[in-house]
């Protein structure tokens, strides 16, 4: 009964991550909402990098190889456009100063309001951007048009911003069924899931919660999910404990793409 009950609590934690208020400090950037009605706006013509299948598997990816001391870290920038988020720069600061690459999976409403702040995530090499729909919506309740429509406006305003297109694509709430990973699948994304659960959107998780749940959870080639939206409570204090903790480990930290062979990876540690 408590895994029952743990399992809800984490599911409800990643719903509302993007729908919570922001914490203290945390920049918010209130703006309109949107007309329902979405019209593309032409793009300047950049010879984009081609995927390395036109099609890829519609299935779901939760880690990478778990015979090699590979880890990824990933941050969610997401908000539902009646409910903006912010922007948390200690975040980004803590990556910058340890020098280890991430990866940032970008809503694209939230790009729409934080568009400086996304020009200089595209700056850092790095990084690495991902897909994560437009307004965080549960796309369990989404006809294969509108998911369709969810991934084309999320990947243009990426583009207009930083002139790079994404590989991977992640489930708003990590919810999903069949039709979804096809409609994901078709649109040249791979749909990148996680192994490791921080737990960050929850208030009462601090630094020492948040690392505890990385030491209990992590292994050879996981996908460690955090944000970095401002909905991550304690995601700047605990990140330095969770990057120590790795390397001490004999992890080596790397991008998704990387991890899971989309692009070489680095000499282990």
């Amino acid at each position: 009964m408590r895994k029952k009950t743990s399992f809800l609590l984490l599911i409800f934690l990643f719903l509302t991550s993007c729908t919570l208020s922001a914490q203290s400090g945390v920049t918010v950037t209130p703006s309109p909402i949107p007309s329902a009605t979405y019209t593309k706006t032409p793009l300047p013509t950049i010879t984009a990098t081609p995927y390395l299948t036109p099609t890829p598997p519609a299935e779901l990816i939760t880690s990478g190889d778990w015979t090699s001391p590979y880890v990824a870290l990933t941050f969610d920038m997401c908000q539902d456009p009646l409910y903006p988020a912010g922007y948390d720069i200690g975040v980004v600061d803590v990556l910058q100063r340890y020098n280890v690459p991430a990866t940032f999976f970008m809503g694209g409403d939230w790009m729409r309001t934080h568009p400086d702040e996304t020009k200089a995530l595209a700056a850092n090499l790095n990084f690495e951007f991902g897909n994560h729909s437009w307004s965080h919506a549960d796309f369990t309740t989404l006809t294969q048009e509108q998911i369709g429509q969810e991934i084309d406006m999320t990947e243009d305003m990426l583009f207009q911003l930083t002139g790079k297109h994404s590989r991977l694509f992640r489930l708003p709430s990590g919810l999903y069924n069949e039709s979804t990973l096809q409609v994901v699948a078709s649109h040249g994304l791979y749909t990148i899931q996680w192994d490791s659960v921080t737990g960050d959107p929850d208030p009462t998780f601090d630094a020492a919660t948040i690392l505890s749940e990385v030491q209990r959870t992590v292994q050879n080639g996981s996908i460690i999910i955090m944000h970095g939206n401002g909905r991550g409570w304690h995601t700047a204090e605990a990140l330095p404990l969770v990057i120590d903790y790795l390397k001490n480990k004999g992890y080596t930290l790397v991008t998704v793409s990387q991890l899971i062979g989309l692009e070489p990876l680095p000499q282990a540690e």
